[in-house]
């Protein structure tokens, strides 16, 4: 398997310190890594994958879906994953996934734990265990053969949020075979430590039924902001 990572960003140096050094230690010489950051971007981010000899790209935007396409399709690997910066899949990820392509899967993603964790997330993390209507979101760290991935055109460039329910939707659509790794990935709960569990849970329950009402992707992400710290 020669796996390309994926890595788009936007002012997140402080979760790239933890998460690049973490990659090199835990993938082969065949994997390649891009960190995507966006023109908006003002943290000296390339200054970072210098160091670590990771490829730096610049994008023009400020959008995960167009950010994500743009390092895809800089690399040649036959496998793509894609990782918030910060979420930190398994050790062993480049052996769980191979696995997958072994079963006959062609695509997936991971269920997740939470870096601190609690009672109440723990419900959030068992949830993300199971193939339901909110399972796939970006930070479940979705990967993908590269034909396959390419087959679908990528994702759409016109959302601005919500590009990975999408994706999963049309994978479903089509009735393609979705695996999810059990050995979890970890996710940063930082948006729960500077809001509270119950507000984030709703707002992101209101952006999932506003897109699913076909509610405008600018009119979405400006509410999500606007909602959370």
């Amino acid at each position: 398997m020669n796996l390309d990572i994926i890595i788009p960003t936007l002012n997140e140096k402080e979760n790239l310190l933890e998460l690049l050094p973490f990659l090199k230690d835990h993938t082969s010489n065949t994997t390649k890594i891009y960190v995507v950051d966006s023109v908006q971007s003002s943290d000296n981010t390339s200054q970072l994958c210098q160091q670590h000899d990771i490829t730096y790209l610049k994008s023009e935007f400020a959008r995960r879906s167009i950010q994500m396409n743009e390092g895809a399709a800089m690399g040649k690997g036959d496998t793509i994953l894609f990782l918030h910066a910060d979420v930190r899949p398994p050790a062993d990820f480049e052996k769980l996934i191979s696995q997958e392509f072994t079963k006959g899967y062609k695509t997936g993603f991971f269920c997740y734990k939470f870096n601190p964790s609690s009672p109440l997330l723990k419900i959030n993390e068992y949830f993300t265990k199971l193939n339901g209507i909110f399972a796939g979101g970006g930070d479940q760290c979705q990967f993908f053969r590269r034909d396959l991935f390419e087959q679908y055109g990528g994702y759409k460039e016109e959302l601005e949020i919500m590009e990975d329910f999408e994706m999963i939707e049309r994978l479903r659509h089509n009735k393609e075979r979705l695996t999810i790794i059990k050995n979890p990935a970890t996710v940063s709960a930082r948006k729960y430590r500077d809001n509270s569990y119950l507000k984030v849970n709703l707002v992101n329950l209101i952006s999932f039924i506003k897109y699913k009402k076909n509610v405008c992707p600018k009119e979405i992400k400006a509410y999500y902001k606007k909602s959370l710290n």
